[in-house]
């Protein structure tokens, strides 16, 4: 931390009136500024910049954001979707696992792309859970990363090897390991209750797709019928 003490001045003394007068150079004293010690000006100065990081990242850690952020194993989750940093050409600002933590903290959050970037260029619990440090004299304007960060991490993505990885880092967590569970949805979206028009219409879409596939292999015309012109009467339905 620089401290300034004292202010030092060149003066010279006259043996005429026997005082120091300050000497007069190019500028004249009447433009010259009051000057006045740091310590006058502010009596505490605020903390070092080690000290912020470090009440930032306790506050982070005390935070939601925090806690989501320890349950989650990125850096084994990154080593099983091969994902690693790229020895030739320019260095990318996100590391593998903070491309796997963006694209959990865009589904946390629910910001658009152009929305994420903009608060992750602000919010220093955001850059925390990514890992990274933005300088705010050097923010990210490319908000395309985003995508092209998802689309890198769909190409690589095997549900399955990642399922282990998530699964033996959260046993401890859960309970009743010998209970399995599913959700009923798989099910429900079969079951429905269709109106008499409903099935007389599904019944004719499938008997049309049929003429059309025989005619189709058969090489021959389609017989003439109402169908396009009863399918737009269904829509208006």
């Amino acid at each position: 931390m620089l401290r300034i003490s004292w202010l030092f001045c060149i003066f010279r003394y006259s043996p005429a009136n026997k005082v120091w007068n300050p000497k007069r150079g190019k500028f004249p004293n009447k433009d010259m500024a009051k000057i006045q010690n740091i310590s006058e000006i502010h009596p505490t100065l605020g903390f070092t910049e080690f000290d912020i990081i470090e009440k930032y990242r306790k506050s982070f850690h005390e935070s939601e954001l925090g806690r989501l952020h320890s349950v989650f194993p990125f850096e084994r989750m990154a080593k099983t979707m091969g994902l690693s940093e790229q020895r030739l050409g320019r260095r990318n600002i996100f590391s593998p696992s903070a491309k796997i933590a963006l694209m959990v903290l865009k589904a946390y959050t629910g910001f658009s792309d152009r929305q994420l970037v903009e608060h992750l260029n602000g919010n220093i619990h955001y850059q925390m859970f990514c890992g990274i440090m933005i300088n705010p004299s050097f923010p990210i304007t490319n908000y395309k990363i985003v995508s092209a960060i998802r689309n890198e991490i769909a190409s690589r993505l095997d549900v399955d090897s990642l399922q282990e990885v998530l699964a033996s880092h959260w046993k401890p967590y859960l309970d009743s390991l010998h209970v399995c569970m599913t959700d009923a949805t798989c099910y429900e979206s079969h079951m429905r209750f269709p109106t008499d028009m409903k099935l007389l219409w599904e019944s004719l879409e499938w008997l049309y797709r049929q003429i059309c596939l025989h005619c189709r292999d058969l090489g021959i015309r389609r017989p003439r019928n109402k169908y396009a012109d009863v399918a737009k009467s269904y829509l208006s339905y």
